[in-house]
């Protein structure tokens, strides 16, 4: 029998190490098939050249993310570069220290709290509006002329449409070679949530420093959301307010998972005034455009839902393997899985308050889907949705995957005749009754 490995491993994208072998990493999701075998003999090869202890974590990841760096040039370029002699009155004052963190206001929207080397001075943010927030990241003045290059990263919980690839990371190397000021960086596109910005200063001797700043940004989250609904484009501007946001990210995660085991999915299927907000634009958007159907309207929502809210994985949003997302967080996010996509349908149904649509969710092997309890027999859907029977009413399938329809399903799934019992790839799926009623 083979032994099991036990060995340690390592996440040039988070820094974070875990044991045993992983095609990807279990605490933020990058695939790292691609890069696990090359990582270690590079890293020994330049501990042998420089004499840089390679084990030091913050080392390790600064390095890392070096080497690799190459696989995703030019994928990240939504950084600028800044002159600091243009800006230099627009410096935040040296106010000294904080030991609970820096306070940058924020115009007209909130504010930042800040922590690490923003606390210490070494590193220092300044906000522009040009006319949008852009954050002017610099090193103190006291490194100037240390340094040949420096590697800038900024790392988000907010999913960035703009880089598919890598939408939580983004980074550019500056080198004084190349006649441009290395020790200040702007990020554009600032969002809102939790961030940090490392800075991977090199000289001589290869790396030499690292500077780690964290940060939160509290504030109202402005939107604009896009979609093809049957061939026409759909879009609609949305406002989170600042309450809304800071009680989406002030979340304890001990009690949430405390929270999750003991109790429903269904249970995170939640209303506020965010989500009804949401949902009469929603519903103001549709009526300007159709005449009004519950079955219609919901195959709206539903569309909105798969287009508007990409499908990724728990572990880069809330760094744990399982989370089941309130509506409101998936809004913050702007994106989630199966599970997040399955209760923010839900609740933006449930806001209709009618009695003659309810919803659930379809608890599968693999997978979470939503599913609405509606007349649908003078719809078009009627005439192929795959329909549950539930314990007294009949409904109809919501699958959150991306271009189905209301009353499709994915590949591979199926319902049976009778609407009590559920198939993959021609077999039954095996437990108990799987819909839950909200």
């Amino acid at each position: 029998m083979a032994k099991k490995n036990t060995g340690k491993g390592f996440c040039p994208f988070c820094g974070m190490r875990f044991a045993g072998d992983h095609d990807s990493c279990p605490f933020c999701g990058q695939d790292l098939r691609m890069y696990k075998d090359d990582l270690g003999p590079i890293l020994d090869k330049v501990q042998t050249a420089t004499n840089i202890d390679m084990k030091s974590p913050k080392v390790r990841v600064a390095m890392s993310i070096v080497v690799f760096m190459l696989v995703f040039a030019g994928a990240l370029v939504v950084f600028h570069y800044w002159d600091d002699a243009t800006h230099a009155s627009e410096q935040i004052p040296p106010d000294g220290p904080n030991a609970q963190g820096v306070i940058v206001e924020i115009r007209n929207n909130g504010y930042m709290d800040l922590t690490g080397d923003f606390s210490t001075r070494d590193l220092t943010v300044m906000p522009q509006y040009d006319p949008d927030l852009k954050l002017i990241i610099k090193l103190d003045d006291k490194y100037q002329g240390k340094y040949d290059k420096v590697l800038w990263i900024v790392q988000t919980d907010s999913y960035s449409p703009t880089n598919s690839k890598n939408p939580f990371y983004q980074y550019v190397m500056k080198e004084s070679s190349s006649a441009l000021n290395i020790y200040s960086v702007t990020w554009d596109n600032v969002t809102m949530g939790n961030f940090s910005i490392t800075a991977n200063c090199y000289g001589d001797r290869g790396l030499e420093d690292v500077f780690l700043g964290k940060g939160v940004y509290y504030g109202k989250m402005d939107t604009t959301y896009t979609w093809n609904y049957n061939g026409t484009e759909m879009s609609f501007d949305f406002t989170m307010s600042s309450d809304d946001v800071k009680r989406c990210l002030n979340v304890d995660l001990e009690s949430r998972m405390d929270l999750q085991y003991s109790s429903s999915m269904g249970s995170f299927v939640t209303d506020n005034d965010c989500i009804k907000k949401m949902n009469e634009k929603l519903l103001s958007l549709f009526n300007r455009n159709y005449s009004y159907s519950d079955a219609r309207f919901a195959d709206f929502v539903l569309c909105f839902v798969q287009s508007c809210f990409p499908d990724v994985n728990d572990s880069f949003n809330y760094h744990v393997t399982d989370y089941w997302a309130y509506p409101m967080e998936t809004i913050l996010r702007g994106c989630g899985d199966d599970e997040d996509r399955a209760i923010l349908f839900c609740a933006l149904l449930n806001t209709l308050n009618s009695d003659d649509v309810e919803v659930a969710l379809i608890h599968l092997p693999d997978a979470t889907m939503a599913a609405v309890h509606m007349d649908i027999s003078s719809s078009y859907i009627d005439t192929y949705a795959k329909n549950v029977r539930g314990h007294l009413k009949w409904y109809t399938v919501a699958d959150p995957t991306p271009g189905l329809s209301l009353g499709e399903m994915r590949e591979g799934y199926d319902v049976s005749y009778d609407g009590r019992g559920f198939f993959y790839n021609g077999q039954p799926t095996p437990g108990l009754d799987r819909l839950e009623p909200i």
